[in-house]
């Protein structure tokens, strides 16, 4: 299927904007938080107040968000490549599952690389686990992010697995890249012109990883050696993103892994235009999705 027509308008205009001569990560993180911010942002839809909202700092030198609900608690890791990206940034999304779904939502703010490479982020993301539970008390559990946050989300359910930590009760991945080799047919189909780029990728994944292998079971959860014993998964991704096809390989190996899975490819999508609310009712049944899917395990 081709481009969503809705959306095409505003991805000609996004790559219509001069490419500039990236040097340093300060400069690229200049760029996502200066002038009038992401041009995405006035098309999400308004997403319901809640009371409450509060940020703890953790020993290990990172922040929370706590979104109060009702006694399941949710997980959120954001996006942004590993270097980037922030729990404010995902404030929307936080808003949505606590206020739609009736869950308690902690965001966590892990470190970022290349200062805080591969492990880090993966253990940030972990503690945030651990405190919240330890603190809430919850009912049920569950985990989920977007895009390099839904990779993190994935790592944390084989650690939550492997280290008999908190039992999840579900995992819900959006846009997230699964296999850092790059080895997903999209990512050559879409290497150009649909928002981020393979060039893009390749960089992002020098920054996270440094010198470890991209094949690291907690950097790329696809190549973990058992995926048997993780929590019930929706997975969901853009058709036209180069990381589409992570998304349905990760879902057929849980799978064949005897995990209940289920993965939805939203046609016409490019990755990060589920967020575009207020512009596609396609990305408002991809909200109601994730957050009938939350509210269905943990609500």
């Amino acid at each position: 299927m081709p481009l969503d027509p809705l959306l095409a308008p505003l991805l000609d205009a996004l790559n219509a904007r001069p490419v500039p001569a990236w040097r340093t990560v300060e400069e690229r993180r200049a760029l996502s938080r200066g002038g009038s911010g992401h041009p995405y942002q006035a098309l999400v839809e308004a997403e319901p107040e809640i009371d409450g909202v509060y940020e703890e700092t953790l020993p290990e030198g990172f922040s929370v968000r706590v979104y109060p609900g009702g006694p399941g608690l949710l997980l959120h890791f954001h996006g942004g490549g590993w270097w980037s990206g922030s729990a404010a940034e995902s404030e929307w999304r936080c808003r949505a599952f606590a206020g739609r779904a009736g869950v308690t939502v902690v965001s966590a703010d892990y470190r970022l690389a290349p200062e805080h490479p591969f492990p880090t982020p993966v253990e940030d993301c972990y503690r945030a686990l651990e405190w919240a539970v330890g603190r809430f008390r919850p009912e049920r559990i569950g985990v989920t992010g977007e895009s390099a946050g839904g990779n993190l989300a994935a790592a944390v359910a084989l650690l939550a697995r492997d280290r008999n930590g908190p039992t999840l009760a579900v995992q819900v991945l959006e846009i997230a890249p699964f296999d850092l080799t790059w080895a997903s047919p999209s990512i050559e189909r879409y290497a150009t012109g649909h928002l981020i780029t393979a060039e893009d990728l390749y960089w992002c994944r020098a920054a996270y990883l440094g010198w470890h292998s991209p094949a690291h079971p907690l950097a790329s959860p696809l190549h973990a050696p058992t995926l048997a014993g993780l929590p019930p998964a929706l997975i969901v991704s853009a058709e036209c993103d180069p990381l589409a096809d992570d998304g349905r390989r990760y879902a057929e190996r849980l799978v064949a892994s005897r995990v209940k899975a289920e993965f939805r490819l939203f046609e016409g999508h490019v990755h990060g235009s589920q967020s575009l609310t207020a512009l596609l009712p396609s990305a408002r049944e991809w909200r109601d999705l994730v957050v009938g899917a939350v509210r269905e395990h943990l609500g």
